[in-house]
C-alpha cells in the first residue's frame, strides 16, 4: 500500500518505488527461469562471464511467458494500482511484460544523453491518469548497474507543454520538450562537463532531476507514462534484470493508446 507521502512523491515526481513488492523467494525463481532461457536460446552461463552476450539480450520469450513471474502482481501492487487507478478501475494484463537484461559493459556510468523517450504518445488526458507503468526488479540493482535513468517530473512539463499547443505528433511533441529548457538541453547534450543532473533542479516551476532505478529483489517502480526515460550502461559485475509493461485503467482504449507512442522502448 503507497502512504500519503508516496501518493503525494508519484503526483509531483510520477515516480515512486514500492518496496518489497514481491518476495526475495519469488525474485529468485524468477531470475532461475530467465537464466535457463538465456542458457538454451543465447549459450549464456551464469557462472562464465565471458558468455555474457549479447549485453542486451532479446526474444525471452519463454520467461515473458513463465507463470513465476505472477507474483510480481501480488497484493502489494495490486493495491497500489487500486490506489492510483481506483479499485477494480485496471485492466489484469496477460502476463509481467516486457524482459530487460543488461550485463555488464566495462563502461563507466554516466547520465545518457540520448535515447530519452516515452513508450506512448501524447494523445492520453492531461488532467487524468489512465494507466501505470511498472518496473519490477528482479535482483538487487546498485548505482550504476544498468537501472533505467528516468527524469522524475517530466510528466507535468510535458502536460503543461500540451496544454501550449494542439501538437501531439510523438517526435516533434519530444523534441520540443527536449529543447524547451536549458536543463534538457544539457541532458541531451553529448559534451556537456559540469551539470549534476541527479541534483533538483527547477524547468519553469517543476522539480526535475535523473533518477536511477535501483533497490532489492522485489521491488517495484511505478511511474507516469510520460516519465522519460533513457538507456544506461552496466558498470557494476552483476547484470540487470528487471520486467516491466503498461498497465492501463479499465475500459480505457488500449489500441489508441499503445499505437500512439513512437519511443525507443526499454532495453
Amino acid at each position: 500500500m503507497l502512504t500519503e507521502a508516496q501518493l503525494e512523491e508519484f503526483t509531483r515526481d510520477g515516480i515512486v518505488r514500492l518496496p518489497a513488492a514481491f518476495a526475495a523467494d519469488d525474485a529468485a525463481r524468477m531470475r532461475d527461469v530467465l537464466w535457463y532461457e538465456l542458457a538454451r536460446r543465447h549459450g549464456i552461463q551464469r557462472d562464465d562471464r565471458s558468455t555474457w552476450t549479447p549485453v542486451r539480450p532479446t526474444k525471452l520469450t519463454t520467461t515473458k511467458k513463465h507463470p513465476a513471474a505472477k507474483a510480481i502482481l501480488g497484493p502489494p501492487l495490486r493495491t497500489a494500482l487500486d490506489q492510483l487507478l481506483g479499485p477494480a478501475g485496471w485492466t489484469e494484463p496477460p502476463h509481467q511484460g516486457q524482459v530487460l537484461v543488461t550485463f555488464p559493459t566495462g563502461e563507466p556510468w554516466a547520465v545518457p544523453h540520448r535515447q530519452w523517450h516515452t513508450d506512448v504518445g501524447f494523445d492520453l488526458p492531461q488532467d487524468e491518469l489512465v494507466g501505470v507503468k511498472t518496473w519490477a526488479l528482479l535482483g538487487d540493482l546498485e548505482p550504476g548497474g544498468g537501472g533505467t535513468p528516468q527524469v522524475a517530473g517530466s510528466h507535468r512539463v510535458i502536460a503543461r507543454y500540451l496544454n501550449t499547443t494542439p501538437e501531439r505528433d510523438f517526435t516533434r511533441v519530444r523534441d520540443r520538450v527536449l529543447a524547451s529548457h536549458p536543463w534538457f538541453r544539457e541532458l541531451t547534450r553529448e559534451d556537456r562537463t559540469s551539470a549534476d543532473l541527479m541534483a533538483e533542479a527547477e524547468v519553469d516551476g517543476t522539480p526535475v532531476r535523473v533518477v536511477e532505478l535501483t533497490g532489492q529483489a522485489g521491488d517495484v517502480y511505478l511511474t507516469h507514462p510520460w516519465i522519460l526515460h533513457s538507456i544506461a550502461p552496466n558498470a557494476r559485475d552483476s547484470p540487470r534484470m528487471m520486467r516491466s509493461r503498461m498497465i492501463w485503467r479499465t475500459n480505457w482504449p488500449l489500441e489508441d493508446a499503445q499505437l500512439s507512442g513512437r519511443g525507443q522502448g526499454d532495453r
